[in-house]
């Protein structure tokens, strides 16, 4: 994790590893380069979910998951894993009771304006693309507020859609939602109201990884990480 736009060659990592099945726990360890030494050995709880673990979302020293779909046909309590990196504990964070997610709906999360993270919730059933964004609160629970929706039929889509991925793309003042359609993958400018196609993906249910938040270059002094684990193995 590496909160902000500059290149800096200090940084966290955060190394979370499954406990056997149906456990919410996962051994969590953070490595700060700063100290060449992990900082941190915890099992804490993400809920019993599965977690989409390559879309994470950094936010200051918090660092953001979102559930991923289960096989139920039922709506289903998703919800959002926040880890505090500072104070070593977890949070499950409840969707929006407006935002229950279908067994064909499509969730996501991503970071609007570069401080706050966003929910963006895509419901099959009104062809809706929702975004929420967390709001911290003094006494309570965060909460979500509704800042924008976009109706996919209303920009021109003439079939149900289709959406397998949905995330958010911001490039100095502009912020996009990029998302896919079968495999097709749009952009669509949340300010302007322009939709571009960005090409074919070659595949039914593509998956888009995005990178630019949390991937950085190696600094000076790159080390190899080994999980001795696997070698005793």
């Amino acid at each position: 994790m590496n909160d902000g736009d500059g290149v800096t060659k200090s940084y966290k990592l955060v190394y979370l590893s499954r406990t056997p099945a149906g456990s919410s726990l996962h051994r969590c360890q953070v490595y700060d380069s700063s100290a060449r030494v992990w900082t941190m050995d915890k099992e804490l709880d993400f809920g019993r979910m599965e977690l989409h673990l390559e879309h994470p979302v950094v936010c200051d020293d918090v660092v953001f998951w979102a559930s991923s779909h289960s096989e139920s046909y039922e709506r289903i309590d998703h919800y959002v894993v926040a880890f505090d990196v500072t104070k070593e504990r977890t949070q499950i964070i409840r969707l929006p009771k407006q935002a229950a997610v279908a067994y064909l709906d499509t969730i996501g999360i991503g970071k609007w304006e570069g401080k706050s993270l966003c929910l963006i919730h895509y419901e099959m059933c009104t062809w809706v693309i929702g975004l929420w964004l967390l709001r911290k609160t003094n006494d309570g629970p965060p909460g979500w507020v509704r800042v924008h929706e976009v109706s996919l039929g209303q920009i021109g889509f003439r079939e149900p859609p289709n959406v397998s991925c949905v995330m958010l793309r911001e490039v100095a003042m502009t912020t996009s939602l990029v998302f896919t359609v079968d495999s097709e993958a749009y952009s669509y400018d949340i300010k302007d109201g322009e939709l571009k196609k960005l090409g074919s993906l070659g595949c039914s249910y593509p998956l888009l990884i995005p990178y630019s938040n949390t991937l950085r270059p190696c600094g000076e002094e790159e080390e190899l990480f080994v999980d001795k684990r696997r070698e005793v193995e």
